[in-house]
């Protein structure tokens, strides 16, 4: 058997060997203005180089944008788009995606698949590792098929979460919501409100997160991969507090960053779809991944991912300062409520009075002198808003 090199190998180009690539595009910049003191874009010419894009505008001085901390996407014109700290540039034309390619090595690599372009010139390394983890799931489960579970429970280590963001984005105006979408701004605060004290502690610092609010009755809210979080105000009738719905929230949440979707996804549609994720590759999974999230919108994830959420949600909630006792309350109110009518998400739920007594057991574990900061939402008043729209 040959020898293993004992250093990874690489067949990317080297950057400093390469030559700067130069395309007409546009500049958005908010220290640039129209008359009408509006942002707006100008025509530059956006020099492509190993270390990112300097765009040159007339009669002011170029922007930089590096490939790290970059972000790239096509936007709703065709433009594939760039932006980073603020500034975005944009170019029609269709050579500039693999100029970038081999040019950006893996900074860009996981945007690059999504949009479809990676080929066999681009990075190297990110898609001859992901083939491989592909091609030694697809052996494992054709010659053991017993362990499936348990190899795709950690599967989307492997897949990038670009395309938990792509899933998401897909599927989201797919769900069947029932009802209006609410943009009421006090509403909006105050779940803005919510999130912006528990997302700084998420494990996962790639996830993003977007919501929306709609008029349903139904006690319910449901997150898609890649962060698309979605609130019914029954949820928010039946809390009696801001506390139980932040512990919603959280809960959520880390079905995002657990990426219990991603998972639940390969599990329905098969090694297939590892391959298909992995390489930016959405139609082949486009359907099974939007039955599958739809079950979970109704049903929930399972006892074993929403026991983990449970768990990741409470350690988020204390280290926001949120106390959790109002997650445990609501629990317990929906346990009252299986005397009558439980709502349809929890009949694949843990128990609730179980789920009430862990939250208060982890607090116990976690945060021996607790000092909890209460949202600044009066929640009287909201409801009082959540009448009048």
């Amino acid at each position: 058997m040959p020898s293993v090199p004992s250093a990874p190998v690489s067949c990317a180009p080297d950057p400093d060997s390469m030559q700067a690539t130069t395309f007409e595009g546009q500049l958005r910049d908010p220290s640039l203005t129209s008359p009408d003191q509006s942002n707006y874009s100008v025509p530059a010419v956006l020099e492509l180089s190993a270390t990112g894009i300097s765009a040159q505008t007339e009669g002011h001085p170029a922007r930089q944008l590096s490939w790290s901390g970059m972000r790239l996407r096509r936007n709703d014109g065709g433009a594939i788009e760039f932006t980073q700290a603020g500034l975005t540039v944009t170019s029609l034309d269709p050579n500039i995606l693999r100029a970038v390619e081999s040019l950006a090595g893996n900074d860009l690599g996981n945007d690059i698949a999504r949009l479809g372009g990676a080929s066999v010139s681009g990075p190297w390394r990110t898609r001859l590792g992901c083939l491989a983890v592909c091609a030694l799931i697809t052996w494992m489960v054709a010659k053991v098929p017993a362990c499936f579970d348990a190899v795709t429970e950690g599967v989307a280590e492997s897949i990038p979460y670009s395309a938990d963001e792509a899933i998401g984005e897909l599927a989201t105006g797919s769900m069947p919501t029932n009802g209006k979408e609410i943009t009421d701004p006090v509403l909006r605060g105050a779940i803005e409100v919510m999130l912006n004290r528990i997302a700084p502690h998420r494990s996962l610092p790639d996830a993003e997160f977007q919501f929306k609010i709609v008029r349903n009755p139904t006690v319910n809210a449901f997150a898609l991969p890649g962060g698309y979080i979605t609130v019914f105000t029954g949820l928010i009738e039946k809390a009696t507090s801001p506390e139980q719905v932040a512990g919603v929230l959280a809960h959520e949440i880390s079905h995002v960053t657990k990426r219990h979707g991603i998972n639940r996804i390969v599990k329905a549609a098969g090694t297939a779809a590892v391959v298909a994720v992995t390489l930016g590759d959405l139609g082949g999974v486009e359907e099974v991944a939007i039955e599958v999230l739809t079950s979970v919108t109704m049903n929930g994830y399972g006892r074993g991912d929403e026991s983990e959420a449970d768990r990741e949600g409470v350690r988020m909630l204390i280290a926001a300062r949120i106390d959790p006792e109002g997650l445990a309350q609501f629990f317990e109110t929906l346990e009252v409520e299986q005397e009558g009518e439980v709502p349809v998400w929890m009949s694949t739920h843990p128990a609730p009075g179980g789920r009430a007594q862990a939250v208060r057991d982890q607090v116990f574990e976690l945060s021996s002198t607790p000092e909890w900061e209460p949202l600044d939402i009066d929640w009287d008043k909201l409801l009082q808003r959540l009448d009048e729209i």
